[in-house]
């Protein structure tokens, strides 16, 4: 056994090492940093003590952004969820066509961040895109917003884009846990006389409750730190109305050179995903089925 020990450390020792350069460290840093007061230059006016946090507390358009961030997890989970759900769904029952769906929607993952964000932002083009035009034939060209440039609309627009590329996750591990239910459940109750219907919502979705939930966690986290799709196609705009944690932060730490007051930014920003995530892994914790 003393042997086995031994021979642990070695396979250990690359992995800690990773995480002690990788994440330990920089994170170290940066709550040093957040003290401090700088701005990019080896000079430094020095120790600050809490003053920047201060500050974020008192910035308006750091409130602004928690909230518009909020705003977009929740908009894009009340998109994403039942979406992902129904698509799971219907690909473990359909038969014929079924590559051809998938591939559809699978599709999109293979592009890049950018990629996407490029070409959604001259889809949504009001001269140069397809959308407008398109709904223009269709008798709704007075209807027609312009999609990114419209505060009511920019924000609802970005998240349609990100749900597209990233829904093929969740209906991966969706089919994946459905799978794993026995058939002989969903059999028993129809022998019973159980709608389709029925056997969803009190077979298949509580015994699936423990994949949706671990989902929502995991959702919730990438969604506090989104930044890429809103920098290309927004930028922020218009008038803040999606400026998220991510767009300001970066605006701050690396247009505007206030790295101490960036890095304070960022704690802040750490803290809130670490405290809601717990919260909400508490608050959607249900009893989890053996089977």
């Amino acid at each position: 056994m003393h042997a086995t020990k031994k021979l642990i450390v070695p396979f250990l020792l690359p992995g800690i090492l990773i995480v002690l350069v990788l994440f330990i460290f920089p994170a170290f840093q940066t709550v040093i940093v957040s003290l401090q007061d700088w701005y990019g230059t080896f000079r430094t006016t020095g120790f600050v003590g809490f003053k920047n946090y201060l500050d974020i507390a008192t910035d308006p358009l750091f409130t602004q952004s928690v909230l518009t961030t909020f705003k977009y997890f929740f908009l894009s989970l009340l998109l994403l969820f039942p979406s992902a759900l129904f698509l799971a769904v219907s690909l473990t029952k359909i038969k014929t066509g079924r590559l051809v769906i998938e591939f559809l929607i699978f599709a999109p993952v293979v592009l890049s961040v950018v990629v996407a964000s490029i070409l959604w932002k001259f889809i949504y083009d009001p001269n140069m895109g397809l959308l407008t035009p398109a709904l223009k034939a269709i008798g709704l060209g007075s209807i027609v917003p312009i999609w990114l440039g419209d505060p009511s609309t920019a924000l609802v627009a970005v998240t349609i884009v990100t749900i597209w590329h990233g829904i093929s996750t969740w209906v991966i591990l969706i089919m994946s846990g459905i799978d794993r239910i026995p058939t002989q459940f969903a059999e028993a109750a129809r022998m019973e006389g159980a709608s389709g219907f029925v056997v969803f919502f009190r077979i298949t979705l509580p015994l699936l409750w423990e994949v949706l939930s671990t989902l929502i966690i995991l959702w919730f986290i990438q969604a506090m730190q989104t930044f890429p799709f809103i920098y290309i196609m927004t930028n922020g705009g218009p008038f803040g109305t999606t400026e998220v944690m991510g767009t300001y932060m970066y605006k701050v730490a690396f247009v505007g050179r206030m790295f101490s007051y960036g890095s304070a930014m960022a704690i802040i920003m750490a803290l809130i995903i670490l405290v809601f995530s717990l919260l909400g892994s508490k608050l959607i914790k249900r009893e989890v089925y053996e089977f």
